[in-house]
C-alpha cells in the first residue's frame, strides 16, 4: 500500500507542475485565465475498522479550477482591441450559421474579408442592434447580430441646420447705421466661415457676420447684434421667428404686451388666421396702467408761471354777484357752490360738487377739488339727532371756594339741539319734531351757534317774565357777566343782495343821556357787500363858478374837497368815499376806501392884466366863496367872489371906497366896473400906471384832501363831468361795529359758512361792558340803536333800509360773544368725538366767570352715553378752565343718510401744469373695458376707467339749474367753469382714455389672533385694549371701539365705520371705502383700501390679543403693461403676418384678436449683462428660393456667449454631407460602437454584448481563452457594458492574462519538491519490499 501511496502523491505533483507549466506557458496569452490543481485526499476504512488506527491511501486530483480575476489592461493602438473593466465576457458566434455561442475575455479584434469583426479563430463578435441614436432596440442573444463594418455612409445630404456657438466681445463698439456690405468691415463687428454641402454632396461656404447694434442701457439692459448670412456673393437675410419659451412652446402676448404659451380663452386658435407683427424687442416699454383724465383749457385766472398767485372762492350768496360766474366781466372772484358737475366711471348720476371759501393757489385750489370730488362719492354718512336722545345738552360750571370746596350753578345750563339756529335756517334744515341729519360741519356750526344763544338766554328773562328780555341779575351774578353785557341788534334777511353801496345813520344811544349819530356803511365795493360803522360823515364840496368840480384824479392820487366848516382831521386815515346815495347806482370808485395822505387850504389866482391906465381882472377858477386879493396903484383891495358877477362887483366896489378912504393922502381917481363876464376893470382917472405893483390872489374857503387810490385801477374818466352827492366816511367806530350773521366761520374744523343774509348791528363786547343799571337807565332795551326820523342832519331812504333789512330791528342783550364763543365746541378728526373747550379769560379765573371747571352730559335721567358721545348725568365729562384745556366726550359714528347713495369711487386725483396753465381730473380707477380673459390676469369683465366734467348753469342768486343733461356727453351740463378750463364752449380739453388693468388696493393682513375670534369675546377698555391707530393714505385717526362682546365679524364691522370716518383736521380729506375683513380660515382681520394704486397705502396698530400688534404697511399697486408697437417696413408701414407665416403689408381678411403670436427681430441675437443669450430661443431660418440658387437653413445659436474676451468660435456643428467612406471607429464605455466616415458622419453600428455567469468556474475552456456554457455555469446573463453587475469596455485596450510568473515559478518549485520527495518515498518502499523479499528468499 505505501508504494501505492506514493504513487498518487507522484501523479498529483505531475498534475501541479503540468498545471503550472500551462500557467506559465499563457501567461503571453490575451485573456488567459491561469488554472490550480486541486486535490483531495484517500481515506479507505471498513465499519469494523478502528479510526485511530486507520492510514490514508494517498491523494487524487479533484479537477483542474480557473481563476477569472482581472488581468492587467495593456493599451494599444487598435480601436478593435478590446478589454472589459469589470465583470463580464464577450459574445461570439462560432460561424454565421452557428446556433452555439461562445464567449471570451480575449478582446483581440480585427476585420476580416467581408468587414465582420471576428477574433483570432474567426468567430464572429456579437452586437445588439441600434437605433440612428445609438439606443438599442432589443437586448437578448437572440437578437444579437455579428459586427459587420459598412464601408461606405449614406447619400449626399444637403445641409440644413447648423449649431453654432460664438462669442461675441462684450466691448465692441456699436456699429453705426450704414447698410452692411461684406468687402466692407465697418459695417459688421466679426464673421465666421462653415463649410456647408449642396444636394449633390458638393462643399461651399457660408460666412456668418455679425454686427452689434445695441449696448446695455439702463432702458434696455440688453446688448443686441443683427447676423447677415452671405454665400458666395448672395446676402441672405433672415426669416421671420417665432418667440418660444424654454421648452420651445410659442409666446402669443396680450393687448398689453404679457406673455403666455397658454392663452385662457378657449375659443381662440391661430391656424388658418393672420395677425400684426408684434416683435419681442419692440415690447421693451413698460408703462403703468393708467386712468381716464381730462385736462381743460387754459385756467380763466392767471396762477403766474409758478402757480403762487391766489385765487378767491366765495360761496356766500352774498358774493355771487362778484364772481365770474355771475358776470364775466368780473375777475378774481369765482363761485365755489356747485363747482364741478363730475362723472366718475360712469356712475347712473354725475355728483356737483362744492368747494369751500377761501384764497388759493393752483395747488392749494387742485387739493380742493380732490378733496370735494373724493367726498361728494365718498361713503361718508350724515349724523342724525334722534329727538329725545341726542337733542339736549347740560352745561353746568364748577368753581372752588377758598376752603376748596366746590359749587355749581344753581341751573345747569340745558341746551336744545333741536332748536332752530342761523345754521338750520340757512339750511332748510326743520328742526320742529323730526330727527333731522347733519354732515359734521353742520352739526358744529349748529351746536356751537346753539350754546351761544343759550348762554345769553340763559341769563335773560324769559318771554311771559314781567321783565321778559331783560337781565336776571342772579343767574348773571352767577355766570360773573355782570359787568360783561353788551346789546346786539339785528334786522331781518336782506331779500336779495342790495347791489349798491349806500349808509344808514343811526342813533347810539350810550346811557346818561349820551346818544352819537353814527353811520353803517354797506359797500359794494366789486359787488362784495361789506359793513363797517364810521363815527364821521363828511359831504364832498362842489365849488361855484366856472369849472368848479369836487374831484380830480391824476396817477393814483384822487383829490376831493371838502368845506372849510367841517373840522375833519383825517391825515394817515382810511376813509370810504360813498356816493351817490339813496339807492343812485355807484361810480367806479363808489365805496372804495382810500387812506388819506394830505390835507390842505386851497389856494386860487386869479388873471390880472395891465393896459395903461387900467388894470383888468380875470376871476379865473376861482368860485363863489373864494377870497380875492389886487394889489394895485398903492391900494389892496380884497373882496368875496358873490354867486354872480354883480355880487362879486358890489362886494369889489365896497372894498376899493374902504381902500381909497383908508390911503393916505386919500385916493379919489380909482374905480371898478363890470367888464365881460368874470371879468372886473380897476381904472385910475389920473391916467398913472396901474400895472407898477399889480397882483392879484384868491384863497378858497375848501380844504383839499389827497388820497392815494394806488391800486384801485382808476382812470380820469371814472371823475368826468360833475359828480356830486357824494359823502366821506371817516373814524371807524370803536364802540359798534356789524357784520353779516354767519358771515364768518368761528368754528375750528368748519370751513364752509353758514350766512343769514341778516345784518347785525353790535356794541362792541369789549368796548361796552355794560351792567344792568345801564339797562334800567335807557329803560327800553330797543333805543340803543334807534334809525332818525325825516327830520335831522341825516335822513335815512325807507328803500334802503327796507333792502338792508332794517325796517324791523330786534335787540337782545348778550354777554357771550358769538364771534369769539367764551364756549367752543369743535370734533377731533383723530379721536372721532366732540370737543369743548372753554375761554379762561371770559368764563375762568382769568375773567369775572371765576369757574375752575365745566361739565358736559346729555339729558338729565340719561344712564348712558348717547350716539353723539355725550355721557348721561351721573357720569358727565368734566374739563378745567385753564389754558386751553379741551374736554373730550366719547367716539362715536355717524350713522344718518349716506351722502353718496351710489356709485362710490375713491382716490379720484386732481392736478395743475404751470406748463399748460390748466387743471387735470383723474379718476381713482386704471384700466380699460375688457371682457372676461380678454387679457391675461383679467377673469372677469373689467370697467374702463372714466371721466365726464362740467357744471351746471346758475340763475341770478347763483343757484344751479340742473335740467338739462346729457349725461352721455364728455362735457356735462349747461354752464361753465371758466376757472378750471370746463364746460360748455370749452372744447379744447383733452380727454385720455383709461389703459391697462386695473390697479390693486393696499391690503393689511394682521396674522392669527391669539384667541378663537369666530367664537364670542369680551374687548375690555384696560390697556388700551379697544384703541386703534389706523393711517390710510396718510391721514390718521386713533379709533376707539365701544368695549363690549364681540366676534371677528362684528368687530371688523365696528372697525371699518369708524376707520372710514378718519379725515383729516388740516384739510378735512376724509379716508372712505376701507373694508375689514374677518378671516376664519386665518383667524385674522384684513384691511383694504377704497383707493387703490401706488400712493394707497394703509397701515394699522393693535393689540397683539387680535393679531394686529405688528401689522406690515399695505401698499397698493398699478400693474405694468407695455405699449404695443406694429412692427413697420423701412417706409413706415404697418406689418403683419398673413396665415401663411408671410409677412406683408396689408391687412389679412382673417385676423386673430386679443392675443397675437410674438415674433423676434430677424436674425437678432439678444445677451443679457451676464452674457448669457436671451434669444432666439429656437433656431433662426435663412430661406433664399431664386433661380440657379436655392437655400434654407436653421441655424442654432443658442451656445453663443458674450464675454468680455475677444471673438471665437466655441462650437460649430452642421448636417450637411457627401458621400462618405468609412474612416475609423469610436467604441465607448458601455460599448456602443459608432462609425466615422469621411462626409463627417457618425453612425452607430451596434452595442458590444456582454453576459455574465452565476458560476464563471462551470465555463467549459474550448481554447483561445474562449469557453462555452455548461449546466453547472448556468446560463448566461445577458446586459450592457456599465451597467450593475457587468464592467465596462475600453476600447484601444487588451486584458493580459493574470497569470503571475514570480507566483507560478514559486509553485514549480514547490511542485518539483513534492515530487523528489514521492519519488523517494516509491524507492523507500521498493527497497523495503525488495529487502522483505530478499529475507523471504
Amino acid at each position: 500500500m505505501s508504494f501505492y501511496t506514493a504513487l498518487t502523491g507522484l501523479n498529483g505533483s505531475q498534475a501541479e507542475i503540468s498545471a503550472t507549466s500551462n500557467n506559465i506557458a499563457n501567461v503571453g496569452t490575451t485573456g488567459f485565465k491561469r488554472s490550480r490543481a486541486e486535490f483531495g485526499d484517500i481515506f479507505a476504512t471498513s465499519p469494523l475498522q478502528s479510526a485511530s488506527s486507520s492510514i490514508g491511501s494517498g491523494t487524487i486530483l479533484k479537477g483542474i479550477k480557473q481563476q477569472f480575476t482581472q488581468g492587467n489592461i495593456a493599451s494599444s493602438l487598435n480601436a478593435l482591441d478590446l478589454a472589459i473593466s469589470g465583470q463580464g465576457f464577450f459574445a461570439l458566434a462560432p460561424s454565421l450559421t452557428a446556433s452555439q455561442t461562445v464567449y471570451t475575455r480575449n478582446g483581440s479584434l480585427n476585420v476580416n474579408n467581408d468587414r465582420y469583426v471576428v477574433d483570432s479563430a474567426g468567430q464572429f463578435l456579437l452586437t445588439y442592434p441600434v437605433n440612428s441614436d445609438g439606443s438599442v432596440t432589443a437586448k437578448d442573444l437572440d437578437s444579437a447580430v455579428p459586427l459587420q463594418l459598412p464601408v461606405t455612409s449614406g447619400q449626399p445630404q444637403a445641409t440644413a441646420n447648423i449649431a453654432l456657438g460664438v462669442n461675441v466681445s462684450s466691448e465692441s463698439p456699436v456699429v453705426g447705421a450704414v447698410d452692411f456690405n461684406p468687402s466692407n468691415p465697418a459695417t459688421y463687428t466679426n464673421s465666421t466661415s462653415i463649410t456647408i454641402f449642396d444636394d449633390l454632396g458638393n462643399p461651399t461656404i457660408a460666412t456668418i457676420y455679425f454686427i452689434k447694434t445695441q449696448n446695455a442701457s439702463a432702458g434696455d439692459p440688453t446688448n443686441k447684434y443683427d447676423t447677415r448670412l452671405v454665400i458666395g456673393d448672395t446676402i441672405i437675410d433672415p426669416d421671420l421667428v417665432n418667440a418660444v419659451d424654454d421648452s420651445g412652446r410659442q409666446i402669443f402676448i396680450d393687448r398689453f404686451g404679457t406673455q403666455t404659451v397658454a392663452v385662457p380663452d378657449d375659443n381662440f386658435f391661430v391656424e388658418n388666421k393672420g395677425s400684426p407683427l408684434y416683435k419681442l424687442d419692440d415690447l421693451n416699454q413698460e408703462v403703468a396702467s393708467s386712468p381716464a383724465t381730462i385736462r381743460g383749457e387754459q385756467a380763466g385766472f392767471d396762477f403766474g408761471e409758478e402757480g403762487d398767485n391766489l385765487v378767491e372762492i366765495v360761496t356766500d350768496p352774498l358774493f355771487f354777484k362778484s364772481t365770474v360766474e355771475s358776470d364775466p366781466t368780473n375777475s378774481g372772484v369765482y363761485w365755489g357752490r356747485d363747482f364741478l358737475l363730475v362723472n366718475v366711471d360712469d356712475g347712473d348720476q354725475p355728483v356737483s360738487i362744492d368747494i369751500r371759501p377761501g384764497k388759493y393757489n393752483a395747488e392749494q385750489l387742485s387739493a380742493e377739488v380732490e378733496r370735494a370730488i373724493n367726498e361728494a362719492y365718498g361713503d361718508d354718512k350724515k349724523i342724525q339727532l334722534f329727538q329725545n336722545v341726542d337733542d339736549f345738552l347740560t352745561i353746568d360750571f364748577t368753581k372752588i371756594d377758598a376752603n376748596g370746596d366746590p359749587s355749581t350753578l344753581a341751573t345747569p345750563i340745558g341746551i336744545d339741539l333741536l332748536k332752530e339756529s342761523f345754521v338750520t335756517n340757512n339750511l332748510g334744515i326743520s328742526t320742529d319734531g323730526g330727527s333731522p341729519d347733519f354732515t359734521r360741519e353742520e352739526l358744529i356750526a349748529h351746536a356751537r351757534a346753539r350754546v351761544t344763544d343759550t348762554l345769553n338766554d340763559y341769563i335773560i328773562y324769559p318771554t311771559g317774565h314781567a321783565s321778559a328780555g331783560l337781565v336776571d341779575a342772579t343767574k348773571a351774578a352767577a355766570m360773573g357777566v355782570t359787568n360783561s353785557l353788551f346789546v346786539r341788534t339785528s334786522g331781518t334777511a336782506m331779500p336779495t343782495v342790495y347791489p349798491k353801496t349806500d349808509v344808514v345813520t343811526f342813533n347810539y344811544n350810550q346811557g346818561g343821556g349820551s346818544t352819537e349819530q353814527m353811520h353803517l356803511a354797506y359797500t359794494y365795493v366789486n359787488k362784495e357787500p361789506a359793513l363797517e360803522v364810521f363815527r364821521d360823515n363828511t359831504s364832498v364840496f362842489t365849488p361855484s363858478g366856472a369849472g368848479g368840480t369836487a374831484f380830480a384824479y391824476a396817477d393814483g392820487i384822487v383829490e376831493i374837497k371838502i368845506p372849510t366848516t367841517t373840522n375833519l382831521n383825517v391825515v394817515n386815515q382810511t376813509v370810504r368815499v360813498v356816493g351817490p346815495l339813496n339807492g343812485t347806482t355807484g361810480t367806479a370808485f363808489d365805496g372804495r376806501a382810500m387812506t388819506v395822505i394830505e390835507k390842505s387850504n386851497s389856494t386860487t389866482t386869479a388873471a390880472g392884466v395891465a393896459a395903461g391906465n387900467n388894470f383888468t381882472v380875470s376871476l379865473g377858477n376861482t368860485s363863489s366863496g373864494d377870497t380875492i386879493s389886487i394889489t394895485t396903484g398903492g391900494l389892496t383891495v380884497s373882496a368875496l367872489v358873490g354867486a354872480t358877477d354883480a355880487a362879486t362887483l358890489t362886494n369889489l366896489q365896497a372894498s376899493l371906497a374902504t381902500a381909497k378912504a383908508a390911503a393916505n393922502p386919500v385916493n379919489s381917481t380909482y374905480s371898478v366896473a363890470q367888464g365881460t363876464a368874470g371879468q372886473f376893470i380897476f381904472t385910475d382917472s389920473a391916467n398913472s400906471n396901474m400895472s407898477t405893483n399889480g397882483a392879484v390872489t384868491g384863497t378858497s374857503q375848501y380844504y383839499t384832501l389827497k388820497l392815494d387810490a394806488t391800486g384801485l385801477n382808476l382812470s380820469t374818466a371814472d371823475f368826468a363831468g360833475n359828480l356830486s352827492g357824494f359823502k366821506i366816511l371817516s373814524t371807524l367806530s370803536q364802540e359798534v361795529e356789524a357784520f353779516f350773521e354767519g358771515g364768518e366761520s368761528v368754528n375750528d374744523g368748519v370751513f364752509n359758512t353758514f350766512g343769514s343774509q341778516k345784518i347785525v348791528l353790535r356794541e362792541i363786547p369789549d368796548a361796552a361792558n355794560h351792567s344792568q343799571a345801564f339797562f334800567t337807565s335807557i329803560g327800553v332795551l330797543g333805543s340803543v340803536f334807534t334809525l332818525p326820523g325825516s327830520s335831522g342832519a341825516y335822513t335815512n331812504n325807507a328803500a334802503t333800509t327796507a333792502a338792508l333789512g332794517f325796517s324791523t330791528l330786534t335787540s337782545k342783550i348778550n354777554w357771550a360773544d358769538e364771534k369769539a364763543p367764551p364756549l367752543k365746541v369743535g370734533f377731533d378728526a383723530i379721536n372721532q368725538n366732540l370737543t369743548f373747550k372753554a375761554d379762561r379769560a371770559v368764563l375762568g379765573t382769568g375773567g369775572d366767570g371765576g369757574f375752575d371747571s365745566f361739565s358736559i352730559s346729555g339729558y338729565a335721567d340719561a344712564t348712558s352715553t348717547n350716539r353723539l358721545g355725550i355721557p348721561g348725568a351721573n357720569n358727565a365729562a368734566t374739563g378745567l378752565i385753564r389754558g386751553g384745556e379741551v374736554l373730550s366726550t366719547s367716539s362715536f359714528v355717524a350713522d344718518g343718510q349716506e351722502i353718496q347713495l351710489q356709485n362710490k369711487r375713491y382716490g379720484m386725483k386732481v392736478g395743475y401744469s404751470s406748463d399748460t396753465a390748466s387743471f387735470t381730473i383723474s379718476s381713482g380707477s386704471t384700466g380699460e373695458d375688457i371682457e372676461a380673459n380678454g387679457a391675461m390676469g383679467v377673469d372677469t369683465t373689467q370697467k374702463a376707467s372714466d371721466i365726464k366734467v362740467g357744471r351746471y348753469l346758475f340763475d341770478a342768486s347763483g343757484s344751479a339749474i340742473t335740467e338739462g343733461l346729457d349725461p352721455a356727453a364728455r362735457i356735462i351740463g349747461s354752464g361753465a367753469n371758466t376757472l378750471f378750463g370746463f364746460g360748455l364752449g370749452k372744447n379744447k380739453y383733452e380727454f385720455s382714455t383709461g389703459r391697462g388693468l386695473a390697479a390693486e388696493p393696499a391690503v393689511a393682513a394682521g396674522i392669527a389672533a391669539q384667541t378663537d375670534l369666530s367664537s364670542v369675546f369680551r374687548l375690555g377698555a384696560a390697556g388700551g385694549e379697544n384703541v386703534f391707530n389706523v393711517s390710510v393714505n396718510g391721514i390718521s385717526g386713533i379709533i376707539e371701539v365701544p368695549a363690549g362682546n364681540y366676534v371677528g365679524s362684528t368687530l371688523a364691522e365696528a372697525l371699518q365705520a369708524r376707520i372710514n370716518q378718519i379725515s383729516d383736521p388740516a384739510t378735512g380729506e376724509t379716508v372712505g371705502g376701507v373694508t375689514v375683513r374677518y378671516s376664519p380660515q386665518g383667524n385674522n382681520f384684513i384691511f383694504t383700501t377704497g383707493t387703490t394704486g401706488e400712493t394707497s397705502t394703509l397701515k394699522v396698530k393693535g393689540t397683539a390679543t387680535l393679531g394686529l400688534s405688528d401689522v406690515p404697511l399695505g401698499v397698493g399697486s398699478v400693474p405694468k403693461i407695455k405699449n404695443l408697437v406694429q412692427a413697420t417696413n423701412s417706409e413706415g408701414i404697418a406689418l403683419y403676418v398673413d396665415a401663411a407665416g408671410n409677412v406683408v403689408t396689408s391687412p389679412p381678411e382673417n385676423m386673430v384678436s386679443g392675443y397675437y403670436p410674438l415674433y423676434i427681430d430677424e436674425g437678432e441675437l439678444t445677451f443679457d449683462k451676464t452674457g448669457a443669450l436671451v434669444s432666439p430661443k429656437n433656431n433662426v431660418r435663412y430661406d433664399q428660393q431664386s433661380e440657379g440658387f436655392s437655400i434654407t437653413l436653421n441655424v442654432d445659436f443658442s451656445a453663443s456667449t458674450q464675454l468680455a474676451q475677444p471673438f471665437s468660435v466655441l462650437s460649430v456643428e452642421q448636417d450637411g454631407f457627401t458621400s462618405g467612406r468609412l474612416d475609423g471607429l469610436e467604441i465607448d464605455s458601455s460599448g456602443t460602437i459608432r462609425a466615422n466616415y469621411t462626409n463627417g458622419e457618425n453612425n452607430p453600428l451596434g452595442k458590444i454584448v456582454i453576459v455574465n455567469f452565476n458560476n464563471q468556474n462551470g465555463l467549459k475552456q474550448i481554447g483561445n481563452a474562449t469557453y462555452v456554457e455548461t449546466a453547472v455555469s448556468g446560463t448566461p446573463q445577458v446586459g450592457e457594458a456599465g451597467a450593475e453587475g457587468f464592467g465596462t469596455i475600453l476600447s484601444g485596450s487588451l486584458e493580459r492574462s493574470n497569470v503571475d510568473i514570480t507566483e507560478e515559478l514559486v509553485n514549480l518549485i514547490t511542485a518539483q519538491r513534492n515530487y523528489q520527495a514521492s519519488a523517494k518515498a516509491i524507492e523507500t518502499t521498493t527497497s523495503l519490499n525488495q529487502t522483505i523479499i530478499n529475507i523471504r528468499m
